[in-house]
């Protein structure tokens, strides 16, 4: 028996009423196995790029690895007839113009597919572009617009991974609501933090894990570790039986989203730059005038506003964000992270004291001396120079609600 190893891709399989491209994975891969392929490893939840305007919720592809016998093109078929299967009975995607995709490859290792990756995680990438790297590695490829993510997502591997493990619902359970029980997460997350993380939002006391769509996803949570992830299904308390559930390999809480040479709209960038001007909005936001452009730290933002507020004229900053672009600049930055590289000295001149009486005094004019504002004394000296106390620091700071793909803050001084 020769047996050969495939990569295969998903993706677009969900609609805004029904169906998810991971519940689609979790019941694809149990057929396919009931069909006598193997799966290889776990499979992969691959975002892609986050600033898409046209991206479903999430903007992720599935790829995963199996082991079989069977010819690419017989395998193919079998996925695609499953594929439609879903998104007609299940997803009911072909009535919300959801376009699904499928693709395999017979071992990936091309640098191709590893770039179309880079290429999708950061910019904008067209079917085109796709159909010709997809033609030139030898990957097979059925459907719509999903192949443009399903292809795509063939290229990450592994590296950096974190990931999710993803619970899914029992079908007669799909149009209720989702119920944890709060103290049960918080206790799961405090004792295996920092490798369980973004499972719990401790602001506003509320569970992050849950999804809240009309899709087959109960909860997820995000991790380091499958066997924490596993003791997360014993200790996490829910309402409901669940379907069953999947561990995912991701690039979540991996930066792989951002480029440190670039500013293209929908690109996400790192760019060091000196603050001109800050500005802040009647509501809350706050506009940052720098040397790179405008930026805009969104009141929502939480400590990432407070930080952007305190910045002044002269201080050095790096900016990780997404170019948007602006009817008012023309193209902004949206910042999600913002590392402070160096504060300005700034020096307040003060009044002297009275050498009488040691009471305040205020100036008679330029070069005119002071007098006491208690005893009318005047006398001839200079201002005081005392350094401005700022109150932010030089350190990273970050947006209360970070990205799928965001390195979390806790990591940074990890390798």
């Amino acid at each position: 028996m020769n047996t050969k190893r495939y990569t295969i891709g998903l993706d677009d399989h969900d609609s805004p009423v029904a169906g998810c491209t991971t519940h689609f994975s979790f019941l694809l891969i149990k057929e396919l196995e009931r069909e006598g392929l193997k799966l290889v490893g776990f499979p992969r939840l691959v975002r892609l790029n986050p600033n898409i305007p046209w991206k479903t919720r999430g903007n992720a592809a599935v790829n995963f690895t199996v082991e079989t016998d069977r010819d690419p093109s017989e395998v193919l078929d079998l996925i695609w007839d499953k594929s439609l299967q879903y998104v007609s009975e299940i997803s009911k995607g072909t009535q919300y113009g959801r376009s699904p995709g499928v693709a395999i490859v017979k071992d990936v290792k091309t640098n191709e597919l590893g770039w179309l990756y880079r290429k999708a995680v950061t910019d904008v990438v067209t079917r085109d572009l796709v159909e010709k790297i997809a033609v030139k590695t030898g990957v097979l490829f059925q459907g719509g617009r999903g192949v443009v993510g399903s292809v795509s997502s063939m290229g990450f591997r592994g590296e950096g991974k974190t990931l999710e493990l993803l619970t899914y619902r029992l079908p007669e359970n799909w149009e209720k609501r989702r119920e944890v029980d709060l103290q049960s997460l918080i206790n799961f997350e405090e004792r295996y933090f920092p490798d369980v993380y973004a499972n719990v939002d401790y602001i506003n006391g509320k569970p992050l894990i849950l999804s809240h769509g009309r899709d087959p996803v109960l909860f997820g949570i995000r991790g380091r570790n499958p066997s924490v992830l596993l003791e997360g299904l014993k200790m996490i308390e829910v309402s409901e039986m669940i379907d069953g559930f999947m561990i995912f390999e991701t690039n979540q809480g991996t930066d792989h989203h951002f480029l440190r040479i670039g500013d293209k709209p929908y690109q996400s960038i790192i760019a060091e730059v000196e603050v001109k001007d800050v500005k802040i909005m009647p509501g809350g936001d706050c506009i940052i005038f720098s040397t790179h452009g405008t930026m805009i730290v969104y009141k929502e933002t939480g400590e990432l506003n407070d930080m952007a507020r305190e910045l002044m004229e002269g201080d050095v900053i790096r900016v990780y964000g997404a170019v948007k672009p602006s009817v008012s600049f023309g193209k902004i930055i949206e910042p999600e992270r913002i590392e402070v590289l160096r504060l300005s000295s700034v020096t307040k001149y003060l009044n002297p004291k009275c050498p009488k009486c040691g009471n305040s005094s205020e100036s008679l004019g330029k070069n005119k001396g002071f007098r006491c504002r208690r005893c009318n004394y005047r006398f001839n000296s200079e201002k005081i120079p005392i350094e401005y106390h700022r109150r932010i620091s030089i350190g990273t700071y970050q947006s209360r609600y970070y990205r799928h793909l965001t390195r979390p803050i806790f990591w940074e001084n990890e390798s």
